[in-house]
């Protein structure tokens, strides 16, 4: 049984002493007080902003800037993609979104980034949820809505085709060429790739958490196919990809994924390889340069 003694203090108050075990404890977990990332303002911000005002918690900017650098987009190719849909958006007025960066990811809903902040509801969705309430909250008009607003079912089939390029060749082959790979990186692979001993299995890395072999060489070798890929589709002089009349939801991925390129290290195969290409370039800055003027 646990008992707490008192004795008086010279003032008149009672001082309690805690028990040993309380003690024991936190002299091996001490209490730590961390500060507060976020501010208790979003209710004025509420009532100041218009209706179904948003802000998308996003990663940070590059620290490495670069010749395309902007200081609102965000340096990891799902928050850049998420701000790009938002701000390519097709609607009569632009969508009343701003951006914020969010340095302690594991907080947001799912422990991931992006994460939007609706913000007349006080209600976070996370990663998941977001193009979701994008769709139904601004929902695209006029005949191509079904496909994205691009010109025919073909270019949306090919943009499709395109979108697996990018998410199966070139994302890979961007985390192969960082300085220090994540640990989820075998996660990537749609079939997973072998153990290290040799072996082979049908189970994904997330079961059984076994070191893979992964051949960097071979997966930066297809990121190259895939940034080839969108140099030729943009050979053909449209100023959107797909020939649409206006950016779509193919030009916030590629873009995306394509502008994080050049900020990995002088040395990469990858920002050789499209720092090369000044067509590239000049696609990225057009995306961005329209995004930018969307900015609320």
């Amino acid at each position: 049984m646990t008992t707490i003694s008192a004795s008086p203090a010279s003032s008149g108050k009672t001082i309690f002493t805690a028990p040993q075990w309380v003690k024991t404890f936190y002299s091996k977990f001490p209490m730590v007080i961390l500060e507060q990332e976020d501010e208790i303002d979003w209710k004025v911000r509420a009532k100041e902003g218009p209706d179904h005002a948003v802000e998308l918690w996003v990663h940070s900017s590059s620290s490495t800037p670069h010749h395309h650098s902007k200081s609102w987009a965000s340096s990891s190719p799902s928050s850049l993609r998420v701000q790009l849909l938002f701000l390519l958006r097709q609607t009569s007025a632009k969508v009343p979104i701003s951006f914020r960066s969010w340095s302690n990811e594991s907080s947001a809903p799912g422990g991931t980034l992006p994460t939007l902040h609706v913000l007349n509801q006080d209600r976070l969705l996370p990663t998941g949820e977001i193009r979701g309430w994008l769709e139904s909250t601004y929902p695209l008009k006029g005949k191509g809505k079904e496909i994205q607003g691009l010109p025919s079912q073909e270019s949306y089939d090919n943009a499709l085709a395109l979108s697996h390029l990018i998410l199966g060749n070139l994302y890979p082959g961007y985390l192969a060429s960082l300085p220090k790979q994540p640990s989820n990186f075998p996660l990537l692979f749609p079939n997973p790739p072998p153990l290290a001993s040799g072996l082979s299995t049908p189970l994904p890395y997330s079961l059984i958490g076994d070191a893979r072999d992964i051949d960097t060489d071979e997966v930066i070798r297809k990121g190259l196919t895939a940034i080839e890929a969108v140099e030729v589709i943009l050979d053909t002089g449209d100023e959107w990809l797909f020939g649409a009349k206006h950016p779509t939801s193919i030009d916030a991925l590629v873009t995306s994924h394509l502008y994080v390129i050049y900020s990995l290290p002088t040395s990469s195969i990858l920002r050789n390889k499209i720092e090369s290409l000044d067509g590239l370039g000049e696609y990225v800055d057009r995306v961005l340069d329209f995004a930018q003027s969307r900015l609320i």
